[in-house]
């Protein structure tokens, strides 16, 4: 049986949306935005590559053959997100006050 696989969820939009939501809220509840933020948006981004793909928008060929692949095309991106996100979180300090040492 296929649908009992794990790899085989891995190809559906909707999973991928799912698990974005899913640790969205987790980072409302943490407050970080520097662990759950990134892992929310990197799955809204597969999750809309794969209904891209899905609908003929774009080509097939962007999703890889093994699902593992998805899986580290997922880490990838939310390291690339955690690391702009702690760039301008350190762009917008203020580095005015007169207590820092």
């Amino acid at each position: 049986m296929e649908i009992l696989q794990l790899g085989y969820w891995f190809y559906f939009a909707q999973v991928w949306l799912a698990i974005g939501l899913l640790f969205i809220i987790l980072e409302i509840t943490d407050g970080s935005a520097i662990f759950f933020l990134p892992l929310g948006l990197a799955g809204f981004i597969l999750g809309l590559i794969l209904f891209l793909v899905e609908n003929d928008f774009l080509q097939a060929s962007l999703v890889p053959d093994k699902w593992y692949w998805i899986v580290a095309s997922w880490i990838i991106l939310s390291v690339i997100i955690a690391f702009i996100i702690s760039m301008v979180q350190k762009k917008a300090k203020d580095d005015s006050d007169i207590n820092q040492y």
